[in-house]
């Protein structure tokens, strides 16, 4: 392994995910002022955005979008940092801990079509208590479900992203001495809740900062969650730029190209607005830190910390179970609270139909995870030359280009790529689609493979470079072998993040390339909860295989080496 070759690792990654959103986001600005030759449209003009103001749904879908996207990334962000504080080291923390995996595994479009069937006026819920305490023979005309206030919308997107913040808190508390800080805080007559808001939670959001904001991003342009359980008249703004942009009438590109960059400008000015309200909270805070005051009214909440977290995990544990029961239905009626007939016909009507999106979503998860894997280990080799030669170096510096993939929206650049690859006649080609993948997958892999691969003590590697002479053996049969299981859960993770992709899949593969999510989003918002249930459990079994898999492996092929 040349160290020389090395350098050029960083390189390639940056240009695999930036190229793409470069090029992506400048063939969309194109079209937002009337340029797209495409269409015969060649004159510059301010005609798209009089369009996106004129529409009489736009004001509605902009408000709409803002109260959903704002409230669900402020409570899961506030929720994540109060269960943090409040059951730190406790025995739920523990629990909590193991069961985290598990419940990112669910992927979004899953966990909402899950609470759809929990929550709605026909749910499982409603059976439970129905007719005896409800009174209720038929489904009550309640709209729970998509309602016009989106208050489901942002109840699936903050238990959605509320165990992202917390696995993003729990790496960044590993960096901190959160014990040594606690005791040397009650010493001084802090009690454990002020100790965490005036000591450790100042040290913690910087850490969290850039996850809090991808979080605000994806609330604020969300696609498929709200096809799932958003409103429909009107729907959020990124629903309705989506639909602008698969209008018969090619004009609309135009609208949607405006619109689709108006929803990258409220993204970047809701991050504005959340960095300028820190550097406030930091001038203003100042006084109260240094205040002297010893208690904090947080432990009246500690009661409830508990059962709101155990809630959180009996809704995702419902939501699966409710899932397949309707995955195993053949008839169920209301109010009963199982199916009174069962039936599999349905998982082997399946195997058939999704032989194709099956395939499609195996090659392009496993195609990206691969050049990903390749990529980012390079990049940490080549971070670990420039230690060895005392460069300065800092990492966190560039961690923000990681996030960059995360904190644009997809609506804001997809279209422009697919623009860009039917330029190049590239366009629903399962190439492109990996590579359309690699955009999201990238920064996921590094920033789950980044720690274990920092931690590695390198002493092993420089002694196997000197018994067998060679960098590259070195590597290949001692330090791959040592991380073989971070290798692995990172493979993995990467894997599920691909297979999560919907927006990207859509306009890249111009809707000719199927995946699992994507006939899982179109049959989550039919009719038919059957059907819908089992893309839905295959959605979701897929990434948990890669899970298990990677599990697995290292222990049983350590035990026949």
């Amino acid at each position: 392994m040349n160290n020389s070759h090395l350098r050029w690792f960083p390189r390639l990654t940056l240009a695999a995910f930036l190229l793409p959103l470069g090029f992506g986001l400048f063939a969309t600005w194109l079209p937002a002022v009337g340029y797209l030759p495409a269409i015969g449209a060649h004159q510059l003009s301010l005609n798209p955005w009089q369009q996106v103001f004129n529409h009489p749904s736009a004001a509605s879908a902009l408000w709409l979008t803002l109260k959903t996207g704002l409230l669900s990334a402020i409570l899961a962000t506030l929720l994540s940092l109060l269960l943090l504080m409040l059951l730190y080291d406790t025995r739920f923390w523990r629990i909590i801990q193991w069961l985290l995996a598990p419940v990112l595994a669910f992927p979004h479009v899953a966990f909402a079509a899950g609470l759809a069937l929990l929550i709605a006026p026909s749910g499982w819920l409603m059976r439970w208590i129905s007719p005896g305490l409800s009174g209720f023979e038929t489904p009550p005309d309640w709209l729970l479900v998509k309602d016009p206030a989106g208050f489901s919308l942002i109840l699936t997107l903050t238990l959605k992203e509320l165990p992202f913040l917390l696995l993003m808190s729990l790496s960044a508390v590993h960096q901190l001495a959160i014990r040594q800080s606690l005791t040397v805080a009650r010493s001084l007559g802090y009690d454990q809740y002020q100790s965490w808001l005036k000591i450790l939670l100042p040290q913690l959001w910087p850490q969290l900062r850039l996850p809090a904001l991808a979080v605000l991003v994806y609330s604020l342009s969300t696609v498929e969650l709200a096809l799932v359980t958003g409103p429909t008249t009107p729907p959020t703004f990124a629903v309705l730029i989506h639909r602008w942009f698969n209008d018969p009438d090619l004009q609309q590109r135009l609208t949607a190209s405006a619109a689709a960059t108006l929803l990258l400008l409220i993204c970047a000015l809701a991050v504005i607005v959340v960095l300028v309200m820190e550097k406030l909270m930091q001038r203003c805070c100042r006084g109260w830190l240094i205040n002297g005051r010893r208690s904090s009214y947080l432990k009246i909440l500690r009661p409830l910390a508990a059962p709101v977290a155990a809630g959180l995990l009996i809704i995702t544990g419902l939501n699966l179970l409710v899932t397949i029961l309707w995955s195993v239905t053949r008839r169920w009626r209301f109010p009963d609270a199982l199916p009174s007939q069962w039936s599999g016909r349905y998982w082997l009507a399946s195997l058939e139909q999704l032989q194709q999106p099956f395939w499609n979503t195996l090659l392009a998860g496993m195609g990206s995870v691969l050049i990903a894997i390749v990529l980012v280990v390079g990049c940490l080799e080549y971070e670990q030359v420039l230690k060895r030669r005392n460069a300065r170096f800092d990492p966190s510096r560039t961690l923000w280009l990681l996030y960059l993939p995360l904190l644009i929206p997809q609506i804001a650049f997809v279209f422009g790529l697919q623009t860009l690859l039917l330029t190049l006649h590239l366009e629903a080609s399962r190439i492109s689609l990996i590579g359309a993948h690699l955009i999201f997958v990238l920064p996921y892999t590094f920033l789950t493979l980044a720690g274990p691969y920092r931690a590695f003590d390198e002493r092993y590697q420089t002694l196997a470079i000197a018994l067998c002479r060679s960098r590259w053996r070195a590597f290949w049969q001692v330090k791959r072998a040592l991380l073989t299981r971070p290798l692995l859960l990172t493979m993995s993770v990467g894997f599920a993040v691909s297979v999560a992709q919907y927006l990207v899949t859509v306009y890249v593969g111009a809707g000719r390339i199927p995946t699992i999510t994507t006939e899982a989003v179109s049959l989550a918002s039919g009719s038919d909860r059957r059907v819908a249930s089992v893309y839905v459990l295959w959605q979701l079994l897929i990434p948990l295989a890669g899970y298990t898999l990677a599990l697995c492996w290292p222990a049983y092929g350590n035990r026949h080496s």
